[in-house]
């Protein structure tokens, strides 16, 4: 391993620069080129202790950074992830990731251009969306690590921490916005009126509604079952998560809601409880411009942004919404977890911990234990006494 001075002349200027020439653990010559000694005497310490630990990358070998995320996209599609979850996955790294660090290779990253990264991030980004991307930078580098195609992951130890004033917390339906929602469902139709009380009183999510066929309500038990959803591509797959499996009680309105629509659509037991006009599950933008926008503009939940007539809450807010009417009505955390299909009760509780606070506080919960203690006290007659407490003497 040497460090050469290389002079040359171009344009009429004398040009110098530091090569630093080495053979890499396969006996290869390499060599890498530097404005000045300081920076190849540092790159030649570390090419050392690289060679020593046999992870050596050297700058002709690294892939960048978008070429990892690329690696990254095709395992997510090798471990058959959902199609959706993967152009996610290439979304960000198109419009975040590749945009910022993409063009750097692996090789030359270190621990103050992954900080850029991430502050850069920060300063365009939303908490929440940055907090997003940087996480899945650090899953690119991860799986680099794991290939050996860097010497460290400099990433490991870079963190992005957010203030919890940036958490927002779930949108809600007020109960009055419900009530405006299905009587509008009512005076739509049939299928609106179904629509209307799976989403705002069942908790389905967007998914599961699209994929739900007739075979998973049973109207002489009252309950709905969900085993499916269909993806923005109408492919049907399993849901979210084991724990979306579940079947959920239907109450007795919305049990006269779907029984009126299935006396109608006289289906077929796997046709989709909410088909397109081929009897295919609606897309997403089909089920929010035929199903949920109807419901939102007749019963007058709108906004207005940017001069265009929206609606008030996001279709997803009906599932909050069922949520925190069970709390209401006194579910315990673990059957609302069960209910909604959440993989685990911490969800539950980042989510609508809150709500269950509110539902009765700490003061009103010692009250209730001072009271029955009070009204259940044993009579005088039937507590101890100190001779009956003294120890044996015998």
């Amino acid at each position: 391993m040497s460090i050469r001075k290389r002079t040359w002349v171009t344009g009429g200027q004398q040009k110098t620069a530091w090569v630093l020439v080495y053979s890499n653990g396969n006996g290869k010559r390499k060599q890498e080129t530097f404005t000045t000694k300081r920076e190849a005497e540092r790159r030649w310490i570390e090419v050392s202790a690289e060679l020593r630990r046999g992870s050596h990358v050297s700058l002709t070998d690294s892939l960048t950074v978008a070429e990892a995320g690329d690696l990254w996209i095709e395992r997510a599609i090798s471990e058959e992830l959902e199609r959706s979850t993967y152009e996610e996955y290439r979304r960000v790294l198109r419009l975040h990731i590749v945009p910022l660090i993409g063009s750097v290779k692996l090789a030359k990253l270190t621990r103050a251009i992954v900080e850029d990264f991430r502050d850069q991030l920060l300063s365009e980004l939303s908490p929440k969306n940055a907090t997003r991307v940087f996480s899945y930078f650090k899953i690119i580098m991860k799986l680099a690590d794991d290939k050996e195609l860097v010497a460290t992951n400099v990433a490991e130890k870079v963190k992005l921490v957010t203030s919890k004033r940036h958490r927002h917390r779930p949108e809600f339906f007020q109960m009055d916005e419900v009530s405006a929602a299905l009587a509008a469902s009512v005076e739509l139709g049939p299928e609106f009126r179904a629509f209307a009380h799976l989403f705002w009183l069942h908790g389905l999510r967007s998914s599961e509604g699209r994929g739900l066929t007739w075979e998973a309500i049973n109207l002489e038990k009252g309950t709905v079952t969900i085993s499916q959803r269909a993806d923005r591509w109408r492919t049907i797959g399993p849901p979210k998560s084991e724990t979306s499996f579940r079947t959920i009680p239907l109450t007795p309105s919305c049990l006269d809601a779907v029984a009126l629509l299935k006396s109608e659509a006289n289906p077929r037991p796997k046709d989709f409880v909410f088909p397109d006009k081929e009897g295919r599950p609606m897309t997403y933008f089909q089920q929010i411009s035929q199903l949920y926008d109807p419901v939102m503009f007749k019963a007058g939940l709108t906004k207005e942004v940017g001069g265009v007539t929206k609606h008030l809450r996001s279709l997803h807010a009906t599932r909050h919404t069922t949520a925190s009417i069970w709390i209401e009505m006194g579910f315990s955390a673990k059957r609302v977890q069960k209910l909604v299909g959440h993989s685990s009760i911490q969800i539950t509780f980042d989510l609508y911990g809150h709500l269950f606070d509110l539902k009765e506080s700490a003061a009103d919960m010692m009250r209730s234990v001072d009271d029955w203690v009070l009204e259940n006290r044993p009579s005088d007659d039937n507590c101890p006494s100190d001779e009956d407490d003294a120890p044996d003497r015998d």
